[in-house]
């Protein structure tokens, strides 16, 4: 059982072939964990490291931004394909 377009935001899980079910059943359980761990990673590095509010969010803005150097990365090359196929014609 394959189902393409779940496989999307997995390209990883599509390129090894690992069936949907169980694509599925990982990313139903592995969001609320995510969710709630960080929260309380969260609540117990605040309380537990002084000054912390001053400088996490810049360091969020940090890897935020470094993970859109793949993307930006892809666009300009695809940008470029894109000129180089119009020069030939």
């Amino acid at each position: 059982m394959r189902a393409g377009g779940s496989y999307r935001a997995l390209p990883l899980a599509g390129a090894l072939a690992v069936p949907a079910r169980v694509v599925t059943v990982w990313q139903v359980v592995r969001g609320p964990v995510c969710g709630v761990g960080l929260t309380l990673t969260g609540c117990a590095l605040r309380s537990s490291i002084p000054g912390l509010d001053r400088w996490l969010l810049p360091l969020v803005g940090l890897i935020v931004a470094v993970s859109l150097i793949p993307l930006a990365a892809e666009l300009y090359r695809c940008d470029r394909r894109a000129q180089a196929e119009e020069v030939r014609g």
